[in-house]
């Protein structure tokens, strides 16, 4: 009850949500301050807030109801033997129609596990990993530790691109390239340590949240950076875009395309089927 008033900000939201009356809400609010014997909420408003011991209680409260959630699922888990909910994490760098469609028998092999996808960009697929918000990733090896176990998978390829006649050669010095903003997509992770690839320490750059635009800004001329080859297969062939080497970025590089797990988590019947599958 004390959680639910807390996100609905007020006792009445509160009662909605939990199908409780309003004042039960407040006689069981009122007895844990007096077990306690300090105030949760400030009342000399229309909507109640947090004392400094109620955010601190609070915090605490969603902790452990987190803790129960994990338990709940532990006990699905052990009692059915197959994972309730599973949670892939694909780089944004990644061809999703070929992937999705080697993991869709697996996904519709359970039909009773809520799956879910999401996309992250360079440090933020193992964060998600490390936090146990994913089951597995499928990404490159940036981030990638020893507590890390991953099989390759195949091979994604990058190219520095620009549009034609931007530049006077397919060869181009810093200095020549900062004349135009270098186009990169933003780490998706929440740490200190974000992803920091083939920057120039020289120039202005374009800061995007996907390949899908840094495409578009480069098409349009705006701009020069690496994008997968997958996405531009079609602009490449046709002379929309052309690869160039830029001092210390070559034209063309490829990395490897894997599977990667915590070893730390168990496997279970799910991670298992994708794990020997791939």
């Amino acid at each position: 009850m004390f959680i639910a008033v807390v996100e609905q900000g007020s006792f009445r939201g509160a009662a909605k949500t939990i199908f409780k009356t309003q004042p039960t809400i407040s006689n069981a609010i009122k007895k844990l301050e007096e077990e306690f014997g300090f105030p949760l909420f400030h009342r000399d408003s229309y909507r109640p807030s947090l004392t400094k011991q109620g955010e601190a209680f609070y915090k605490q409260s969603k902790r452990v109801i987190q803790s129960l959630e994990q338990l709940s699922v532990m006990g699905h888990q052990l009692g059915a033997g197959i994972e309730p909910k599973f949670t892939v994490v694909i780089s944004g760098i990644v061809e999703l129609s070929p992937l999705l469609k080697q993991i869709k028998p697996i996904v519709l092999s359970f039909p009773n596990t809520d799956f879910s996808i999401s996309t992250e960009l360079l440090s933020g697929v193992m964060e998600r990993v490390d936090n146990n918000e994913a089951d597995l990733a499928f990404a490159t090896l940036y981030g990638v530790e020893s507590k890390h176990e991953w099989k390759k998978i195949g091979e994604v390829e990058l190219v520095n691109v620009v549009a034609p006649g931007v530049f006077p050669g397919e060869s181009v010095s810093q200095l020549e390239a900062a004349q135009l903003p270098q186009i990169v997509v933003r780490d998706t992770g929440h740490s200190e340590n974000k992803g920091n690839i083939s920057l120039l320490d020289v120039g202005r750059r374009w800061l995007v949240n996907d390949y899908h635009t840094k495409k578009e800004l480069t098409l349009a001329g705006l701009g020069w950076g690496r994008i997968p080859r997958h996405f531009i297969e079609d602009e490449l062939k046709k002379s929309l875009l052309v690869p160039i080497n830029v001092e210390g970025i070559k034209a063309f590089s490829s990395f490897d395309l894997c599977i990667i797990r915590n070893r730390e988590r168990a496997l279970g019947p799910i991670a298992s089927r994708f794990w020997s599958f791939f």
